[in-house]
């Protein structure tokens, strides 16, 4: 598997990184931006992955599909971090996953800028692919508590500082960490899985992006939920946390205002 998945993103590479910093930029109907890059490279990885595996299903950012709650569903994002993108920096990545009963089994991080793939299946741990280096297993940092945690995020919308009522307390929980840090997308889940972040999060993201983050986490040895500590259909949630210790995610979500009563520990 591992090999034609990673064939499928050195093409989708030529794509992204034939645009990038000289895109043709639309805006869809929720205002986010959207490239020529994101739709193409989305098209050639559904033909990778269809002339290998033709009876499996594809949900993707741009073209749509569902997920199989039986059999198995790949997930796409062709350009994870298009704002990134856009502005011509190299924090954006391309994220592809497996998912099995609606479950996620495998996942890549793949940083086509910086040529490098954090990618994990189930029970085989987390693996960094470098360009021109043999593939090394990582694994999320010694557990830190809060007050000394370095915790990255993508955006304040959906918090407090973007000023709406009743949304999550993103100015509590910088009182109370370390440092936080303005990451971003999946790149932040990357250096959580090798042990240079201790958490991060995002107040809004998709089953697309879920997968290959949820696998690499955890596979490293870290542990994911929704904001509210849910970790029952994983990639299903519309929001997400993953953090080195289940300790350190639950006081996350405790400083943001979200943990439920039934949140699993």
């Amino acid at each position: 598997m591992l090999p034609r998945v990673f064939a499928a993103l050195r093409a989708a590479d030529a794509i992204t990184l034939g645009q990038w910093q000289k895109p043709r930029v639309t805006h869809k109907s929720d205002g986010s931006p959207v490239t020529n890059a994101d739709r193409a490279a989305e098209r050639l990885l559904r033909r990778h992955l269809r002339a290998a595996w033709p009876r499996d299903a594809i949900v993707g950012e741009e073209y749509g599909g569902e997920l199989a709650r039986v059999g198995r569903t790949w997930l796409l994002d062709p350009i994870d971090g298009t704002a990134s993108y856009v502005l011509g920096i190299p924090m954006f990545g391309t994220l592809v996953s497996l998912a099995i009963d609606g479950e996620p089994v495998f996942g890549c991080i793949h940083l086509p800028v910086l040529k490098e793939t954090t990618y994990a299946a189930r029970g085989f741990g987390c693996w960094l692919a470098r360009a021109g280096a043999r593939s090394r297993r990582v694994r999320v940092a010694p557990p830190r508590a809060l007050s000394s945690a370095q915790v990255g995020f993508t955006s304040i919308a959906e918090s407090e500082l973007a000023h709406r009522p009743g949304s999550w307390r993103l100015a509590r929980l910088a009182r109370s960490v370390g440092r936080l840090r303005l990451v971003g997308d999946c790149v932040q889940y990357a250096l959580i899985c090798r042990g240079m972040l201790d958490a991060g999060l995002d107040f809004n993201i998709k089953t697309w992006d879920l997968g290959a983050l949820v696998t690499c986490v955890i596979e490293a040895g870290g542990s994911v939920s929704d904001l509210n500590g849910e970790t029952a259909r994983i990639l299903e949630r519309r929001s997400f946390v993953a953090a080195s210790s289940s300790r350190l995610r639950l006081e996350v979500c405790r400083q943001l205002g979200g943990l439920s009563s039934h949140a699993s520990r």
